[in-house]
């Protein structure tokens, strides 16, 4: 006949009677040496893990201590008067109450066979001095962090059976755990919804209003607890109930009834693997704040170098025009005009600064023409203005190099006097062969020569200079240009900028 609940609860009860099992305990450790000196180096170097120290200077000593302190860790040394180290190892495995205490030799001297011996005893390390500072207080530290792992949570107890309820929760308040209680599914599923600190569901299948099954499916699809171990108590021990169960998002599943010592050992299996993904989470958040700050670092070292990199480029500019003192500020009007004619051509703001750059750049060449040719008053000869035509290609010398940076300044530089129907310099390209960079730059170039005073010659009007670029479209200028020059001219742009570096 099936058991009923206050069955199942009496048996769960005499279980957790029968167990010794005791609460997580304060971080004490207890050092095993009979040598003064040994003991005191141990302490110092143990010092900075804040722990409270007991002392046994033998193994009936340690074992009393064990059993009355429950130390969170125990160094032991090998040789010890009146009952050997590897003998108090073993008997503390032995025992219920001190078996769970990680014990970890120190010892002068340790042969293979005595280390297999310990290991055999239950140690869970084995070091021989002298070692490196800080090795031991390492292994000390690793041992506390994995019993961190199971400290008490919060635990929410779903069960109908006041009997079994109230056996469940002295359990896990014996081991120091805050327990909430519901006494169904839907109780629960409030609780749930009301507080987010909950860190483990134990549930029963059987209850009113909302059973196992659905609390479980529930209890997944809330953010807050989609991570959130539950355990499943039930009498039902068909495959299929459990499959079921598991599939609608349950961690584990206990057969009623149980004994307490296995709820908690897989309690802190489940406890332990919160942990890990909490620790899991945490370092991804560190690894994504760090990334972001290197990602920002990054970006703003980027900035710098682009800044810089743009200052270099704006001074070699206006370097090529220092002997022509009546184009001072012509760089900075063609860089305004390029960009914002690249912009009227539906150009991203990234490529209209990168054509604005290379546009400052198309007279780098005249670096090479000399002052009686670059300053000459009067009109040029065909032979010097072959000489002056020159600058397209020194331009393009000058700013060869490997890096891609320059690529659109060299374009620029040597094709900046092409024209749309092939009758530039020094190429003759036509139409689109003619680089983008370099027709913008054409048609920025001449409108702004028209519009400067030089010695040869006055300032046009610029009404009158912007009808020369519209009358030059198809011809000397590309008419996508043409166009795009003409919208930003009747938008007020171009007079800005001219203004602006007059």
């Amino acid at each position: 006949m099936p058991k009923t609940k206050e069955a199942e609860g009496k048996m769960i009860a005499d279980s957790a009677q029968n167990s010794s099992l005791e609460p997580e305990q304060p971080r004490k450790i207890l050092i095993v040496e009979d040598n003064k000196i040994a003991r005191m180096v141990l302490q110092s170097e143990l010092t900075d893990l804040s722990l409270e120290f007991l002392i046994a200077e033998d193994g009936e000593m340690a074992l009393a201590l064990a059993e009355k302190e429950k130390p969170a860790a125990i160094t032991m040394q090998v040789d010890l008067p009146k009952l050997g180290g590897i003998e108090v190892c073993r008997r503390l495995k032995k025992n219920r109450g001190t078996r769970d205490i990680p014990v970890l030799f120190v010892t002068q001297r340790g042969t293979p066979e005595q280390q297999r011996e310990a290991f055999g005893a239950g140690a869970v390390d084995y070091l021989i001095t002298p070692f490196p500072r800080g090795k031991l207080a390492a292994r000390i530290q690793r041992l506390l962090e994995v019993k961190h792992m199971t400290a008490p949570q919060t635990v929410l107890v779903a069960e109908d059976s006041e009997t079994i309820r109230a056996i469940i929760v002295g359990i896990l308040k014996r081991q120091g755990h805050t327990v909430v209680e519901a006494r169904d599914g839907m109780e629960a599923w409030n609780v749930l919804q009301a507080r987010k600190d909950i860190d483990i569901l134990v549930s029963d299948i059987n209850m009113p209003n909302m059973d196992g099954h659905q609390l479980c499916r529930m209890a997944r699809g809330s953010a807050e607890h989609a991570f959130m171990p539950i355990l499943i108590v039930s009498t039902m021990a068909d495959k299929e109930d459990i499959t079921m169960l598991l599939n609608a998002g349950a961690d584990d599943y206990i057969i009623k009834p149980f004994a307490a010592e296995e709820f908690l050992a897989r309690l802190k299996a489940h406890i332990r693997v919160r942990h890990l993904y909490h620790e899991l989470s945490m370092a991804n958040l560190r690894l994504k704040t760090f990334n972001e700050s290197l990602e920002k670092m990054v970006e703003f070292r980027t900035s710098e170098l682009h800044e810089a990199n743009m200052e270099a480029l704006t001074m070699l500019a206006v370097a090529s025009e220092y002997r022509d003192t009546d184009t001072g500020n012509h760089v900075r009007r063609i860089a305004g005009y390029t960009r914002h004619i690249a912009l009227a051509m539906n150009y991203s703001e990234t490529k209209a600064e990168e054509i604005s750059y290379s546009s400052i750049l198309h007279d780098v060449g005249k670096i090479a023409i000399p002052d009686a040719i670059l300053k000459k008053p009067g009109k040029l000869t065909d032979e010097e203005f072959n000489l002056m035509k020159g600058h397209a290609v020194h331009g393009e010398a000058i700013l060869k190099s490997n890096s891609g940076f320059f690529k659109m300044g060299r374009e620029v530089a040597r094709w900046h006097h092409e024209r749309f129907d092939g009758s530039g310099y020094p190429d003759g390209l036509v139409e689109y062969q003619i680089p983008l960079a370099a027709r913008i730059t054409a048609a920025a170039d001449v409108f702004d020569a028209l519009t400067s005073k030089r010695v040869y010659k006055e300032a046009w009007p610029i009404d009158k200079a912007c009808q020369f670029i519209i009358e030059g479209g198809g011809k000397h200028f590309d008419p996508l240009v043409v166009d795009a020059f003409q919208k930003i001219f009747n938008d007020g742009t171009i007079r800005k900028i001219h203004d602006q570096y007059l």
